[in-house]
Formats: C-alpha cells, sequence, structure tokens
C-alpha cells in the first residue's frame, strides 16, 4: 500500500512539473517620441538580449510576448500583462522585464516611506505636465503594478515564480551621458517636474478605477522577485547600446538555474563594478516567506 501511494505521488508531482509553463513579457523602449521630452535610449536594443537570456533557461519563443517602443504604450502593456495573466497557469514561472524611462513623482497614498511613488514610462508618456495637454495619464505607478502582479501572483500560486526586471531608474537628468563610450543615463528625478509634480499625480489618478483599487488592496511586502538596476538615488548607466542590467543578467545567464537570490544579487553587483564607470548597485526584493531559493 505504501509503495502504491508513493508511486501515485510520483506521478503527480510529475504531471505537476510537466504542466507548469514558463511564461515572459518582454517591455524595451528606447526610441521615445520627440515630442515626450524623454532622450533616446537602447532600452528597445535590451528585447532580443533578454529573449536570448530566457530560450538559454527554457522558455519557449511561442510563450515569450514583445513590446518594442510604439507598440509599449500604456494601453498596449496593459493589454500584454492582462493576457499573461489570462494565460498563466497554477505553478507556472513567469518573468516580466521593463527597459525604459522611470520617474519618481509625489506619492498618492501615503504608503512610500520617501513620498515618492516610482513609475513605468510607456511610450506614450510625456516627462513634464502641462495642463490640458498632458497631465499624466499614460504613466504607470508602482501601486497599479502591485495590483496587476498580485493578481498573477494569486494565480500562479506558492508553487509558481514571479520575477519582475526593472532595467530603468528614478533619479539622473534623463540624457545621454558625456563618457568616452557614448552611453545613457535612463530615468528622471522628480526635480524635472518642478511645483506641477504634485498635481502631476493628481491628475495620473484622481477618481479612476486605478485609485480605488490601488486603496482598496493592503500594501505590504511583495510576493515576487523583484530586481532593479540601481539605487533610488543613483543612475542607470548603459552599457555598450544595453541596459547595464540586462547586460549583467545576459552575462549571468548559464548560471541562473544555479544561483540563489543572494549569489545572483552579488554577482550582478560585481559584474557592474567590473564593466561600469561609476557606481550602481542593483537592488533585490524578495518574499519574505519562501521556499523557494533560485529564478526557476
Amino acid at each position: 500500500m505504501k509503495r502504491l501511494f508513493l508511486s501515485v505521488l510520483v506521478v503527480t508531482m510529475a504531471i505537476v512539473n510537466v504542466a507548469a509553463t514558463k511564461r515572459a513579457l518582454i517591455i524595451g523602449i528606447g526610441d521615445y517620441p520627440e515630442v515626450s521630452g524623454w532622450a533616446k535610449i537602447n532600452g528597445d536594443k535590451d528585447v532580443p538580449v533578454v529573449e536570448d537570456m530566457l530560450l538559454c533557461n527554457g522558455f519557449g519563443k511561442h510563450n515569450i510576448e514583445e513590446l518594442v517602443n510604439e507598440q509599449a504604450t500604456r494601453e498596449g502593456i496593459i493589454t500584454a500583462i492582462s493576457h499573461l495573466t489570462t494565460q498563466t497557469q497554477s505553478g507556472d514561472i513567469v518573468y516580466v522585464h521593463f527597459s525604459g524611462h522611470g520617474q519618481q513623482i509625489t506619492d498618492i497614498d501615503g504608503d512610500e516611506e520617501d513620498g515618492l511613488d516610482e513609475a513605468w514610462i510607456p511610450y506614450d508618456a510625456r516627462a513634464v505636465y502641462q495642463e490640458r495637454i498632458y497631465e499624466g495619464e499614460n504613466h504607470i505607478l508602482d501601486d497599479e503594478l502591485f495590483v496587476w502582479f498580485s493578481d498573477i501572483k494569486r494565480k500562479i500560486g506558492e508553487q509558481g515564480n514571479l520575477i519582475v526586471v526593472a532595467d530603468a531608474c528614478h533619479s539622473g537628468d534623463g540624457s545621454r551621458g558625456d563618457n568616452d563610450e557614448g552611453e545613457c543615463i535612463r530615468g528622471s528625478f522628480i526635480s524635472d517636474l518642478a511645483d506641477a509634480s504634485l498635481i502631476f499625480v493628481k491628475k495620473i489618478m484622481s477618481g479612476s478605477k486605478s485609485e480605488q483599487r490601488v486603496q482598496s488592496i493592503p500594501q505590504g511586502d511583495i510576493d515576487w522577485v523583484f530586481i532593479s538596476a540601481c539605487k533610488d538615488y543613483q543612475s542607470n548607466q548603459e552599457y555598450k547600446k544595453a541596459g547595464s542590467l540586462t547586460a549583467a543578467m545576459a552575462a549571468l545567464k548559464t548560471e541562473l538555474t544555479i544561483l540563489t537570490y543572494d549569489e545572483l544579487r552579488l554577482r550582478l553587483k560585481s559584474w557592474m563594478s567590473a564593466h561600469l564607470p561609476r557606481t550602481q548597485t542593483p537592488t533585490m526584493d524578495k518574499p519574505s516567506k519562501t521556499d523557494k531559493t533560485t529564478l526557476w
């Protein structure tokens, strides 16, 4: 009887493992419209680099969706995340990668210790608030991302894993650097919004469904792995026409199945120290309670 039970258990676990699928969404924006006020960077060039990294780690090309430049509008990103959520099943491994500009704006709901919300900048978002022209309606706030990623995590359950990678930043001057490599700096600090920053964020969310959903969900520790290219006060440098975090992860692509979370964080930091002209420290947040030790 014991042998029969063990046989059934092994078969059941095998079925679960076969059913689990690796899925990914890669967003890369570099050629922002001139009217947006955002400098051109190489976020779009990160897409094939990330795709190659994922293919080397068992992701099927048919399970990788990519949004590049004009495809990556706010609506395009929301639709892609919604589609990813719909397709995802219990036990899946889900990877979401954003390469583009980031921006800090005044915190809307008091959930940030520093009083600042972080935003991903889609293709159709502008850098500066202008009344009746652009009032922040296309920014994607971290509060919104929290809601969407929480939905994915609920679907994949404890056996699944969600990894979110942001090769953007929320500091720096948003312009091309002056170093010999001709590298770019990704992101824009809140000072660029000047006195309009508070108006900006209120216009983004005022009266919207997103605001109602964000306020109805308790904010706390994230339940997924989040890797960011740099600390909030640092600039995110580019390396040889690619994002620094993208390049670092690609350099470690054959080791991602064996490196623990802490080992990966240290290896990414070491790679950046060796290859970037200025200090840049990648960050990693992970669930406080998890039995997982590697990305996949």
